[in-house]
């Protein structure tokens, strides 16, 4: 192999003093606007404030940051995955059947329903890698074909009648925090050490970067690109497992917009849409953020109309912001 050639798969070649400082910056933007919007809606509605609606909080916020996580590694290769609503909704449809309709067990359930999101992953990436369709076309195809898929399998008739010990995946505790919380959680350190320390992470961040020059050191990028969207589907199905055991029922257009969430979460905790750059606990501060935004926005009275108004502003908001960081970088 060509020395010369080495180097440019080195994703962080800076000191690393440098590197922290650039990493509080990249998470200076989450961290602020979470407290803003703390103060603002503690004082619109001190309920805000209070325990249960924290908890609350913790709860709601699992889903979204579990599909930032998996939004990460996908934006991170400079690719995106704007399918994961549907793939949240299509899952929980198929997990309800398997354990509601069929009998034939939670455990199994989760595991067809984990395959089932392999299933999708490889569909995109075959499309991205061996067809050549752009990521955004890829799973904006996806989205449609999930989304119908979701609603055939009942002719769009919600699934009741999900155990107790299946919706204690989500509902239940551990040291009085939500289960799917720990979910979430233990799944972030997870992605953070591989992202962060691993070779499978490095090919990441260094195929977002220079996807030729990544080439050249010997990274199988298609390969790599397609191991990246089965593990974001197996993660998104997950977020659908998560999701069914929360609302005790699967609806068909369940995880409405959820993609939008995950992927300005992703964007405003630091990652780029350009690829090469991102972060699990930035990504996860910007779900928190997106959560309380949700939240604080229901408790103040403001219609959930105007909520999407403001959900499609701090999409674009978060745009911007990344092209400002790509500039200033």
């Amino acid at each position: 192999m060509d020395q010369q050639t080495q180097p440019l798969i080195q994703v962080e070649t800076i000191p690393r003093g440098r590197a922290l400082l650039r990493f509080v910056r990249q998470l200076a933007f989450a961290l602020i606007s979470i407290a803003v919007l703390v103060v603002v809606f503690g004082f619109l509605n001190p309920r805000f404030l209070s325990p249960v609606n924290w908890f609350h909080i913790a709860q709601q916020v699992a889903v979204i940051a579990i599909l930032a996580i998996a939004q990460t590694f996908i934006i991170a290769t400079a690719g995106i995955d704007i399918s994961q609503g549907s793939v949240v909704a299509l899952s929980s449809m198929i997990c309800a059947i398997v354990i509601v309709d069929t009998h034939l067990g939670i455990v199994l359930g989760i595991l067809l329903t984990l395959l089932l999101g392999a299933l999708v992953g490889a569909i995109i990436g075959g499309s991205v890698v061996v067809l050549g369709v752009p990521p955004f076309i890829a799973t904006l195809g996806m989205l449609a074909i999930a989304l119908g898929a979701a609603l055939l399998t009942t002719n769009g008739t919600p699934v009741f009648g999900l155990p107790e010990s299946f919706q204690n995946i989500a509902q239940g505790t551990i040291a009085g925090f939500p289960n799917m919380g720990w979910i979430a959680i233990v799944l972030a350190l997870i992605s953070a050490f591989v992202l962060n320390k691993t070779r499978f992470g490095r090919y990441t961040l260094a195929i977002g970067s220079n996807p030729e020059a990544a080439r050249r050191v010997g990274i199988n990028v298609p390969r790599h690109l397609m191991l990246i969207y089965i593990l974001g589907g197996v993660i998104s199905s997950l977020a659908g497992i998560v999701y069914l055991a929360y609302t005790a029922a699967a609806q068909p257009t369940s995880g409405a917009n959820y993609e939008l969430y995950a992927i300005a979460a992703v964007v405003i905790g630091g990652g780029s849409l350009f690829g090469g750059v991102g972060t699990i606990l930035g990504s996860v501060l910007g779900a928190l953020l997106m959560t309380i935004l949700k939240n604080g926005t229901q408790l103040a009275g403001i219609s959930s109309y105007v909520e999407q108004v403001i959900l499609g502003i701090v999409v674009i908001g978060a745009v911007y912001i990344d092209n400002l960081r790509r500039r200033l970088r």
